[in-house]
């Protein structure tokens, strides 16, 4: 096993070793479109501590006895960085737009995050064909128009791929199913020509509840853990020197390697 491929399989092997849940079953009993999103960067050590600690009290998402499942986003943005530079200047008002392919199940949507009051996020998502994962129909269009226009935005008239990014991810929820646990590793960003890959040793974690305080984030207090501010397309920008102005993000960068 080559080092990279370490923080999967670790994360893979307590996903497996838990009971499974399904798709279905994660979705009808956790619906969390409008959540709290807590981020972390963990070595793989404060992974499985947070593991051994909340193990029993965890279930892991189960598609077709797989526990470990490949994602590609597509951010997309306006030639001058719109959006990124919403997000560097922290307006309250901000939001990303991106496709999601889901590789092992080919699924793919149209999504639009909204940050919202009290650092709420809300996500809205529709159907998108696999095929045009790099392009925003006319269909995907009028529904992020419609989503932004009901939060008092406007959809930017020029928006153009800008990144993608490509992990691995094993989703964790919670017994009363009212906190997922989302596990990225094997990050990669890409931009035309550009790659880089990131998180080669650690575990990108983010708790989404419908609570800010929670069981899983009080455990990763008790264990001195601290949340990071990350964002996996606005540090992809950085690293691939596709804007300026984003000094917030080089510690993160530095930790991701």
């Amino acid at each position: 096993m080559t080092a990279p491929d370490r923080p999967t399989a670790v994360v893979a092997t307590v996903a497996a070793g838990l009971p499974g849940l399904s798709l279905a079953e994660v979705v009808a009993g956790s619906e969390l479109m409008s959540r709290a999103d807590r981020k972390y960067v963990l070595r793989l050590p404060d992974f499985l501590a947070v593991a051994d600690v909340l193990g029993d009290r965890l279930l892991a998402l189960d598609i077709g006895g797989r526990r470990s499942f490949a994602y590609s986003s597509t951010y997309f943005d306006t030639p001058d960085h719109a959006v990124f530079r919403a997000h560097r200047q922290e307006r309250r008002r901000r939001f990303k737009i991106r496709t999601r392919t889901y590789a092992d199940t080919a699924d793919t949507y149209c999504e639009l995050k909204l940050s919202g009051r009290r650092e709420e996020t809300v996500k809205r998502r529709h159907p998108h064909p696999t095929a045009a994962a790099d392009v925003l129909t006319p269909e995907a269009r009028a529904f992020l128009g419609r989503e932004l226009a009901s939060a008092g935005l406007a959809l930017p008239g020029s928006l153009l791929p800008a990144l993608v990014t490509g992990y691995r991810r094993s989703t964790l929820v919670t017994a009363d199913r009212r906190t997922r646990i989302t596990c990225d590793t094997a990050l990669v960003w890409t931009a035309g020509a550009r790659a880089r890959p990131a998180a080669r040793q650690q575990v990108l974690l983010e708790v989404k509840s419908a609570t800010e305080r929670n069981a899983v984030t009080e455990t990763l207090a008790r264990l001195r853990l601290r949340e990071t501010s990350v964002s996996k397309y606005c540090a992809g920008v950085v690293a691939l020197g596709l804007a300026p102005g984003g000094n917030r993000w080089l510690p993160v960068l530095r930790r991701l390697g």
